[in-house]
């Protein structure tokens, strides 16, 4: 797939994270399984042209087996005339999950969707807000309340499912469309 903008889509009209280092920057909080006793590590940072690099490692040792980094938006955003996310991305093999929350509360339920990049192109990744899955602690939630599109407060970056090793994962910004 040839390397193109995630903003040269027609459809896309507003950023939802950006990596640019013109853009207003999230501040992206490193959250994993060190809250269960684990040794796992991650972090994103911006690289040059408007990259966002994920990477770190998951380790299995304490009953550890995921990482993840979190940034609350600046202020909730109404996403309701999107019907979903869109980004490039290139990866490593892994699979991970872009969370959505209703609320800037940590224990608040995550909405998530997996996807898998490829590994040597830059993948167009298009997560419809209708198959995010609510989520608590890794677990699906059957009873929960479908995403509030309208009411969008934190988003996520996850690698879990007891992938364990390095990682790396490389964005461009993620678009709503």
């Amino acid at each position: 797939m040839e390397k193109t903008s995630a903003h040269d889509n027609e459809n896309a009209s507003a950023a939802l994270v950006s990596f640019g280092s013109d853009a207003s920057q999230l501040t992206w909080e490193p959250l994993g399984d060190r809250v269960m006793g684990g040794q796992s590590d991650s972090t994103l940072v911006c690289l040059e042209d408007g990259i966002g690099h994920f990477h770190g490692t998951v380790r299995l040792d304490n009953g550890g087996g995921f990482a993840s980094v979190k940034a609350d938006l600046p202020e909730p955003l109404d996403a309701s005339r999107y019907t979903g996310i869109e980004l490039l991305a290139i990866g490593d093999g892994k699979t991970y999950k872009i969370g959505l929350r209703n609320s800037t509360d940590r224990r608040s339920i995550v909405y998530q969707h997996a996807f898998t990049p490829d590994t040597e192109d830059w993948s167009r990744i298009r997560l419809p807000f209708s198959n995010f899955i609510p989520t608590w602690r890794g677990k699906t939630v059957t009873d929960a309340e479908p995403l509030k599109t309208g009411l969008l407060a934190s988003v996520s970056l996850f690698v879990s499912g007891r992938q364990a090793g390095e990682f790396e994962l490389r964005m461009q910004d993620w678009v709503l469309y």
